[in-house]
């Protein structure tokens, strides 16, 4: 019998790379992680729930990062925090990040070296 998970945490992301290595990071840490794949998904996939966390692939196409922040932050049950991760080499996408209001902005290789420890410190 599997334990219930400890937390929910909504991916936006269209990468199955990415998305596999979260979803093992949250099976190890016991936090559902919900994917979806588009700005336009998070009102449908986010409103019936409470995530205490969202995370966003800044690589996702046609991402509009500020839209994104915008509609979590509007939920009924907005994030407790938003976490955003895109290419080193891409500085502007980073800053746009920033300034749109996440909480925390990774480069790639920064979050996928600590993605347990974020799943970790939910709950």
């Amino acid at each position: 019998m599997n334990p219930a998970p400890r937390a929910l945490v909504l991916l936006l992301s269209t990468d199955l790379a990415t998305s596999s290595k979260v979803a093992g990071a949250g099976a190890r840490q016991r936090v559902q992680i919900n994917t979806i794949n588009s700005v336009a998904a998070i009102a449908d996939r986010a409103a019936a729930d409470s995530y205490m966390l969202a995370i966003i692939d800044l690589s996702t196409p046609s991402l509009d990062v500020g839209e994104a922040v915008t509609q979590l932050r509007a939920l009924p049950q907005p994030p407790g925090k938003i976490i955003a991760f895109g290419p080193h080499v891409h500085e502007a996408l980073l800053e746009r990040a920033n300034a749109a209001g996440c909480d925390l902005v990774l480069s790639r290789g920064q979050f996928h070296a600590r993605v347990d420890e974020l799943l970790a410190d939910l709950g």
